[in-house]
């Protein structure tokens, strides 16, 4: 960062030095080829070749004219106004800058050097500015638009604006440059898009980047009406979660979900999300594919346009529904119907709000948790400030939470705390104690599942297995585990027929 500043201080040196020493020599050389080293004046010129005389002023006040333009422009525009604005100076007022500079220059030619009466000259450039102005008043219209903008400071160079002149024409894209003419956009397919100043200065302009630098989006999703409130909320509100990070700067309102209207094909849900102009598209996508996925998994499908009769909803069991999401996950995938009916009508559902502890980090796992809707994450039980833990990892539906620790033994490495709106559940000791009694093979077909998830290095916490290089050999790790439950379950008979089919 410093070795930047000092190039910037250097290139910046270099270019005031280079006008300053040529007009301090072409003044010398002016000084020293006439008589001024005597008689200071423009009379002394007089001594000296006329046409030489001539060429050294006018190239002394050009060089002067350079050193002041730069001076304003480093030191005024880059600096102060530049600060001010917060943004680059406009090149637009650098031009006007570089024109009336160079415009003084000429009027002191005129004076100085060719001792004319500025009267006249500006009196002829006064008529000629009439004749050309009335020819070129589209252009002077665009030129005092496009500075009124640059003063007004409503919209700056980056922005994301929308130009809307009410006649349901609208442009939007990021702005790129503010001309003497025009206003250059990139729109979202990456076309430039030029904009008269005055069209620009006329038209509604909507600014999505101030005053932050996102917006809000509202995103209609309709469902039927049997689908539960709180399960729509849960559902939609987890879509938006998960997505949000990927478009949503950090400094950005939390999504949100609300219901928008109830009509004769379902209850439309608004789910309010924030991103930037640049990553409206991107979010609008994301949020949605994962609302559809959610909704599948839940087994729901959006609300359609009913057509004639309405037809009855169909009649979900949840139970059943919920064994079928259980027969989906790695440790759960070899238990046999009956088994899945069993834990899912034994086990306990909980309905949770944001910020809930589920599971204490350093305590013994005695349950299982199953998500169906919702997210958690994993945090850092350890650290004592609480308001500024760093989220380890995002738990999605369809995840089991303890499993590998509580059938293989061990304690909780992590909190994990609700992130959204959660339904889980909850197989508890007494729940696994019943799926034991009904099958007593279930608890083998359980360890081995563990055991190769441990193998693997993907179990949540690898609690008791902290060296899975050294004991990665799946039959040693079996031996383990499925010791464990029969210690944990010590008044069952667990049958092992991993072992005796070996």
């Amino acid at each position: 960062m410093k070795s930047t500043e000092l190039n910037n201080s250097e290139s910046l040196f270099r270019k005031l030095m280079i006008p300053f020493l040529l007009s301090v020599l072409l003044g010398l050389a002016i000084f020293y080829s006439s008589a001024a080293n005597k008689v200071m004046g423009l009379e002394a010129l007089q001594d000296s070749i006329i046409v030489v005389g001539y060429g050294l002023s006018i190239a002394e006040i050009l060089i002067i004219s350079v050193l002041f333009r730069r001076i304003i422009q480093y030191f005024i525009l880059d600096q102060l106004i530049a600060t001010a604005l917060g943004t680059p100076t406009p090149r637009l007022l650098s031009q006007m800058v570089t024109v009336i500079t160079y415009t003084l220059a000429i009027a002191a030619i005129v004076a100085i050097v060719f001792k004319k009466d500025l009267t006249v000259f500006l009196a002829t450039f006064g008529g000629a500015s009439i004749v050309v102005g009335l020819a070129l008043q589209s252009m002077i219209q665009d030129l005092f638009a496009g500075l009124t903008i640059n003063l007004d400071r409503s919209i700056n160079i980056g922005d994301f604006i929308r130009l809307d002149n009410g006649d349901n024409e609208m442009i939007e894209g990021r702005i790129l440059e503010i001309q003497w003419r025009s206003l250059q956009l990139i729109d979202s397919k990456g076309n430039m898009v030029i904009v008269p100043n005055n069209q620009v200065y006329t038209q509604s302009i909507t600014n999505y980047s101030r005053p932050e630098t996102f917006y809000k989006i509202d995103l209609p999703i309709f469902l039927n009406t049997e689908v539960p409130i709180d399960q729509a909320l849960r559902i939609l509100n987890t879509a938006a979660l998960e997505a949000s990070p990927k478009f949503s700067p950090a400094d950005a309102p939390m999504p949100s979900v609300r219901i928008n209207q109830i009509t004769l094909d379902g209850v439309e849900y608004f789910i309010h999300i924030y991103p930037t102009f640049a990553t409206r598209d991107n979010a609008r996508d994301l949020v949605q594919q994962n609302v559809l996925r959610y909704l599948n998994y839940a087994n729901l499908t959006p609300a359609l346009e009913k057509i004639g009769e309405r037809t009855p909803a169909t009649v979900i069991n949840k139970m059943q529904h919920i064994a079928n999401l259980l027969g989906t996950t790695d440790i759960f995938q070899d238990l046999s119907a009956p088994d899945l009916d069993l834990l899912a009508n034994v086990t306990q559902l909980r309905s949770l709000s944001a910020g809930v502890l589920v599971v204490q980090g350093g305590e013994i796992a005695n349950s299982v948790f199953f998500v169906i809707e919702g997210l958690l994450v994993l945090e850092d039980w350890r650290k004592k400030d609480t308001k500024n833990l760093v989220t380890k990892f995002i738990i999605g539906p369809g995840t089991l939470i303890n499993a590998t620790t509580f059938i293989a033994g061990g304690i909780c490495e992590s909190n994990i705390r609700t992130k959204s709106m959660v339904l889980l559940c909850e197989i508890s000791y007494s729940a696994v104690e019943q799926l034991f009694l009904q099958n007593p093979q279930s608890g083998s077909y359980l360890s081995r599942r563990v055991a190769e998830r441990l193998s693997n290095n993907c179990a949540e916490n690898n609690a008791g297995f902290k060296q899975p290089n050294i004991e990665s050999n799946i039959d040693e790790l079996y031996e383990k585990v499925f010791k464990n439950l029969r210690r944990l379950f010590a008044h069952l008979k667990l049958i092992d027929i991993v072992s005796n089919n070996r």
